[in-house]
This record gives structure tokens, C-alpha cells and sequence, in this order.
């Protein structure tokens, strides 16, 4: 393999993992390498997107998000309107996306990776304006994942959500809305909604199992509501992407969607809550470099 060349790397640091030992070694190793690294470490919501944004401005190599799903949607943000690669060195407690595309979790190879190889391009979604690189929930998923304790993420991991998920069964509140997508209407109510630019969400459930990022489409799985029981049974099936075809599930491929909700609900945008009725989703093909298994 060719000796790469110097690059000149942003690390977006999330806080609380700046005190990592193995931070401080992938800024000596990267730097013993020939490279030069600039650490940013973000103490309030904004900063990583703030560092990238600057960061691009200034002409650097790549930027690097350390931290979870939440860290890396925020420096995502911060390249809207640049085409800067990405890398990711998975920190968080889900890693959802990092798990799908090959990045290694091992920081030390993580940072190999995007050292030696070379980005790729791949699509980011859209939802009101904000860039998403995975999935996008709302209903039971959004909600378990808005009410997951950070404390129990650090303690259980991925398993936080399952158990917070489980809890939300038993107050089951369908949502009524309109989905209206090209050459599609469709007014229902839903207990989940997830519209995928990848595959799996929430510590490895695949929502949208079909899902490509090179395909310039959004996939989305409608879940309607069913009696309790029923519904129990299939949320198992969820894990492992076996729901599409089943009662009351509805699974498209969509360049844009929109979706009007009789009240505000919870949406989760790669691992971050927020709170809308109307959720417009567009595909943006193309959008993105970023360091991956060029086969992911």
C-alpha cells in the first residue's frame, strides 16, 4: 500500500469522551504520521457543527467526528455546503451507523481508516432542512430513544434503548397524519415511522433493511397501529428486518415525503430528539465523502 499523504485533520471531540486515553493516543499517532490534527472538544449543543463549519472554511483535509450518532449528525451539519470528507471514530453507545458501513469500532483502526483509504460518496437525507446520514424515527423508536437516560446508555449500551422501548409498549398512542410523496397519498395512524437512508437504527434494529446509500432514495416503513400482543410479536421481528410484509406494515422507496401529523411528535435524527408536526424528507444523492468500506 502507498505511504498516504499529510493531511490536515479536524478532530470534533465530543466532551465527554476528551479525557479518553485513547483520544490522546490517535492525536499522537496521526501527528507521528506526518499529519496535523487540530482538536476541537464540544461542551454545548452546536459546537461540532460550529468547528466543521470553520473548519471547512479554512480549507482542512478531512474532518473527523469522535463521538456517537449524535456528535457525527452534528458535524455532518457543519459541512452542509462544503465537500470536505468525513471520517468517524465511533465513540458513542450505538454506533448504528459506523456498525453498517464497516467503519471499525476499534479507534485505532477506525483512524487507519481514514488515513489509508479514500472516501466515498454516498446520498445524506433531509429532514426540514436537516442533513441526516442514517435513520429518521418518530412514535414508539423516537420516543424510547428521547427517554433512555444518558446514565443508562453509558451502563447498559444498546440495551438501553431495547428496555426503555420495552416500557413504551405498554402506553401505546397511535399517531394520526398524511403521507403525501410523488404519485402517493396515504392518511392513517402509525405507532412507527422510520425513513431510512440506512439501515438500522437504535442498537442494530433494522427499520429499513432495504435501505442503500447510494440509491438517491429514502425508504420508509409505516407501521400501523395493532392490539397490544400482536404488536409485541411483531417488534421482535424489527431486530432483524423480518416485519416487511406483515399486517399493517407499508414499505416504500421514495425521493421525498412528507408527512403532516395531527399533533407534535417526537422525531429522532440520528440519535437526536426533536420535536415537530410536520416532517418534510428529501433524498440528496450524491451529497456526501466520507471515509467507509468502499463496499459498504
Amino acid at each position: 500500500m502507498s505511504i498516504p499523504k499529510a493531511k490536515h485533520l479536524l478532530f470534533v471531540i465530543h466532551g465527554a469522551r476528551a479525557e479518553l486515553p485513547a483520544v490522546r493516543r490517535l492525536i499522537d499517532v496521526a501527528r507521528g504520521a506526518g499529519h496535523t490534527v487540530t482538536p476541537r472538544i464540544t461542551w454545548a449543543r452546536g459546537d461540532a457543527a460550529n468547528f466543521a463549519l470553520a473548519a471547512a472554511r479554512d480549507g482542512v483535509d478531512t474532518v473527523v467526528a469522535l463521538g456517537g450518532d449524535g456528535t457525527v449528525n452534528e458535524t455532518l451539519n457543519g459541512l452542509a455546503h462544503y465537500d470536505v470528507p468525513l471520517g468517524i471514530i465511533p465513540l458513542g453507545t450505538a454506533n448504528d451507523f459506523a456498525r453498517q458501513t464497516g467503519i471499525p469500532l476499534d479507534p485505532d483502526d477506525a483512524l487507519d481508516l481514514i488515513l489509508r483509504e479514500e472516501p466515498v460518496r454516498i446520498d445524506t437525507g433531509e429532514l426540514n432542512g436537516r442533513r441526516f446520514l442514517n435513520v429518521s424515527t418518530a412514535g414508539i423508536g423516537a420516543e424510547a430513544t428521547a427517554e433512555t437516560a444518558p446514565e443508562s446508555k453509558e451502563a447498559l449500551g444498546a440495551l438501553a434503548y431495547a428496555i426503555t422501548g420495552a416500557r413504551k409498549l405498554v402506553d401505546l398512542q397511535p399517531i394520526s397524519a398524511r403521507f403525501s410523496a410523488p404519485e402517493m397519498e396515504l392518511d392513517t395512524t402509525f405507532l412507527v415511522l422510520a425513513v431510512g437512508n440506512g439501515r438500522s437504527t437504535g442498537g442494530g434494529t433494522l427499520l429499513t433493511p432495504k435501505a442503500s446509500l447510494t440509491d438517491g432514495l429514502l425508504d420508509v416503513c409505516i407501521v400501523e397501529p395493532r392490539p397490544r400482543r400482536e404488536f409485541a410479536r411483531l417488534a421482535l421481528r424489527f431486530r432483524k428486518g423480518q416485519h416487511l410484509g406483515r399486517k399493517g406494515v407499508h414499505y416504500l422507496q421514495l425521493p421525498s415525503l412528507r408527512v403532516a401529523a395531527s399533533r407534535p411528535i417526537t422525531v429522532n435524527l440520528d440519535g437526536e430528539p426533536t420535536e415537530v408536526s410536520t416532517l418534510d424528507y428529501h433524498a440528496r444523492p450524491g451529497d456526501l465523502r466520507i471515509h467507509i468500506r468502499a463496499d459498504a
